[in-house]
């Protein structure tokens, strides 16, 4: 081989090595990215309704028994301002149905109280006062006061609707998370609750 071939062959290497670089590298362009595996988000409903255990006691009618059932929340995370109760009750079952604000808020404002005895539907809304702050944690946050009649003991739900809901201070939608229903046996004189 001659020199003057090996130096044609140098030079055609350096001008394809020169054409190369030239054409990989953009001033331009970005960095490639380097994927970033997301973290999975806090869910932000975190608040849980149920009913407790019921405390039964006669009532000063003898064919009557009264029960108080407290309705608990246990918040999470969550900040709670308000919570508006939607519940459903068998008014053939339970009669002179109230409820009444508890301690979960320290000063509470019962922002609704509709009962209506022909359906057994419950409308009640009640939330911490403009001076208090908003609170976490576990309590009752209500009690279902209701009576019924001594007798053949009859099987009756409570049930949370689906317009049942909880709000969250920092939070612009509802908090509530989950809700569980109840199922009681009345009329005698235990109360055997079941959570379902």
């Amino acid at each position: 081989m001659s020199k003057r071939t090996l130096f044609l062959i140098f030079a055609l290497f350096i001008i394809t090595a020169v054409l190369l670089v030239m054409a990989l590298y953009n001033p331009n362009a970005k960095p490639a990215a380097i994927p970033i595996t997301p973290t999975p988000k806090e869910e932000i409903a975190q608040t849980v309704l149920s009913f407790g255990n019921p405390i039964v006691a006669t009532s000063s009618s003898v064919s009557t028994l009264n029960y108080s059932l407290p309705i608990n929340i246990t918040t999470g995370k969550n900040k709670v301002t308000a919570v508006q109760l939607e519940l459903q009750y068998d008014p053939k079952v339970l009669r002179n149905v109230a409820v009444i604000p508890d301690v979960f808020f320290s000063n509470p404002e019962v922002l609704l109280n509709q009962i209506d005895i022909k359906t057994g539907r419950i409308t009640y809304a009640l939330g911490s006062s403009l001076q208090d702050q908003a609170v976490m944690g576990e309590g009752v946050v209500a009690t279902l006061n209701f009576e019924a009649e001594i007798g053949t003991p009859k099987e009756t739900l409570i049930l949370f609707l689906p317009k049942t809901l909880v709000t969250a201070e920092g939070v612009n939608q509802p908090v509530l998370k989950q809700t569980n229903n109840i199922q009681l046996i009345v009329g005698e004189r235990i109360s055997t609750p079941s959570a379902q």
